[in-house]
């Protein structure tokens, strides 16, 4: 028989005491099986037992690898119980009256209780559902419930960190729907920021920003830090999954000081599930501590010689991850939610390259050099650069400048040639031609255009603009004023064609004046290929008959690569979120095969 697990809670509630009941051998396998647990365990002292944060994943990797040998002491069963009522509450109605003439939707609410239910939640529905307001919701119905209960119980000051592009539409949100709160947006000069410190209960702040204000952890340097947020929200929440990065660590850092902390994401991950511990450390540090217990406990790993590639969740124990995540998780898809949006239609248009720049691409693919039909030479010193060389040959002719430098070689220190390659595109172009094609056959109608070349999106742009078509541009390099004024000259329908780089204008654009969106090349994120479409297709375009999404792909180059990788990925995300329909309606295409069980048949 296993050794007994008995826990108990401590008596300030931060953690619990596991004792280990049995034989020496039993004691020391139920040991070896604690260090498993992603909560870090650690020996008290006096030595006899472990401590481990209490956390709610916690008890749920306990019940499931002692029961039934795990024995929690009444102050700990009294915890779960008080866990299990929050994280399953079904209220269906908020305590606060939104402002006068606005109206959440029934998820909006369902989610916004969610939220003020722990005041730490991983929110991912679908772009375009509305997921600022269900967290502002969420944040002021916890702060008057708390209000209700314990005066002491504070939500502000709060911090929102977002894309660049988005602050504006989050400091208009919460002045919408939470109008007694003060906002301000966190930037200016260094010494403005800190003279804010104080004067907003919500302060809406860049990614950029906040990894210099949050660059460590001591407040004189770190102002963010100084300001002692309550609540941190990071939107795009993806944006964190590169832990090494300082961005991704000044938001954690942030996440670890404040009492709620909500994570919004469209995609919440864009290779695989390792995507996603940044995230979960935010969401709960004490639970999650570790990414690489975390893929070990719940990913699926095949391991080469250097490195291991996950394929997916472990389905041995995603059932224990789900329940780990109880209450602190969800998702809503457009499909369930807004009957009201119309369809999306997606379709393909194939283009040939011309013949002389069909053998410049072919040569390239074979030799990793490009012989341009002017006789320039294309170098490829990367796997990168050969990518994006291949995908500019496959939208456009180019013209090629080649230089050199002598420099260092950072090995031997000895002199060396290093080549420089500039590739700017002109015409003729296969792609612009069919996205005027596109436009003509829509008299009248907007459209937007995509894709991840600002110097492709310029050249579309000159194109129409040359056709007399009235064009503008979001395409980076714009000021918020600037990106906002293009925004709303569209909407108001005073543009043919607005030109979008993926990269840009991916997250927090409003584009639903248009039912047609042109892809002259889809970006290999599909954090930005699933939200470019959702620029359109979202809150606000129900009045269209359907949405329409046009790939222009040319034949037998790497834009076929590029579809085949976003399905894979696709699939990674699916299955996370256990909705197929993200990978069967991708590209209007099939369904991808299961790396999990395509590797495990291997």
């Amino acid at each position: 028989m296993p050794a007994t697990i008995v826990g108990e809670l401590t008596a300030d509630g931060a953690h619990m005491i596991l004792l280990a009941v049995g034989p020496d051998w039993e004691v020391a396998d139920a040991a070896r099986a604690l260090m498993a647990l992603t909560p870090l365990c650690k020996h008290t002292t006096p030595p006899g037992a472990l401590s481990v944060p209490a956390t709610w994943p916690a008890v749920v990797q306990l019940s499931a690898v002692f029961a039934p040998y795990w024995r929690p002491g009444p102050a700990l069963t009294a915890w779960i119980a008080d866990q299990v009522r929050r994280r399953t509450a079904t209220s269906h109605d908020l305590c606060i009256a939104p402002p006068a003439g606005l109206v959440p939707r029934a998820y909006q609410v369902a989610g916004a209780l969610m939220i003020a239910a722990t005041g730490r939640a991983l929110l991912f529905d679908d772009p375009g559902t509305g997921k600022t307001i269900t967290t502002i919701l969420g944040l002021v119905e916890r702060w008057a419930a708390g209000s209700e209960r314990d005066p002491g119980t504070r939500v502000v000051p709060v911090v929102v960190v977002a894309p660049s592009s988005v602050v504006d539409p989050w400091i208009d949100e919460c002045r919408a729907w939470a109008p007694h709160w003060r906002v301000r947006a966190w930037r200016g000069t260094p010494a403005a920021r800190r003279a804010m410190i104080g004067t907003a209960d919500v302060y809406v702040t860049s990614y950029g920003t906040a990894t210099r204000d949050a660059a460590d952890t001591n407040p004189r340097t770190s102002p963010l830090i100084g300001l002692q947020a309550v609540t941190v929200i990071a939107d795009e929440v993806h944006k964190l999954k590169h832990q090494a990065t300082a961005q991704s660590k000044a938001v954690r850092r942030l996440a670890a000081r404040a009492a709620n902390f909500i994570g919004l994401s469209g995609t919440p991950i864009t290779h695989s599930p390792d995507d996603l511990w940044p995230s979960l450390e935010a969401l709960e540090p004490g639970a999650w501590p570790s990414r690489e217990r975390w893929s070990q406990r719940y990913c699926m790993r095949e391991y080469g010689d250097y490195s291991a590639t996950t394929l997916g969740l472990n389905p041995h124990t995603e059932p224990e991850f789900r329940t780990a995540l109880l209450g602190r998780h969800r998702r809503v898809a457009k499909a369930d939610v807004l009957a009201e949006l119309p369809p999306k239609v997606h379709s393909v248009r194939s283009v040939d390259l011309p013949s002389t720049y069909r053998e410049a691409y072919d040569g390239m693919e074979r030799d990793m050099l490009a012989q341009l039909p002017d006789g320039g030479e294309l170098s490829v010193m990367s796997v990168l650069v050969q990518l994006t060389r291949l995908a500019q040959l496959a939208s456009a002719a180019a013209d090629v400048d080649i230089t050199t430098e002598v420099a260092a070689d950072p090995v031997t220190g000895l002199p060396i040639e290093v080549e420089h390659t500039k590739v700017t595109l002109k015409a003729p172009s296969w792609k612009v031609d069919a996205l005027l094609e596109v436009i003509e056959e829509r008299p009248g109608q907007p459209v937007v255009t995509f894709a991840p070349s600002r110097q492709l999106m310029v050249l579309a742009g000159n194109a129409a603009a040359a056709a007399g078509l009235k064009v503008g541009y979001i395409v980076g390099g714009q000021t918020p004023k600037e990106r906002t004024a293009v925004r709303e000259t569209f909407q108001r329908g005073d543009l043919d064609l607005i030109c979008v780089t993926t990269g840009a204008g991916g997250v927090g654009l409003t584009l639903t004046a248009s039912r047609t969106a042109v892809f002259l090349q889809r970006p290999w994120s599909l954090v930005e290929a699933m939200q470019a479409e959702d620029r359109l297709h979202r809150i606000g375009a129900e009045g269209h008959e359907s949405i329409e999404v046009i790939d222009v792909v040319a034949r037998n180059t790497i834009d076929t690569r590029v579809r085949a990788v976003l399905r894979e990925r696709a699939g990674q995300l699916a299955d996370l979120v256990q909705d197929r329909r993200i990978v069967t309606e991708l590209l209007g295409g099939a369904e991808v095969r299961d790396l999990r069980k395509t590797r495990k048949a291997a």
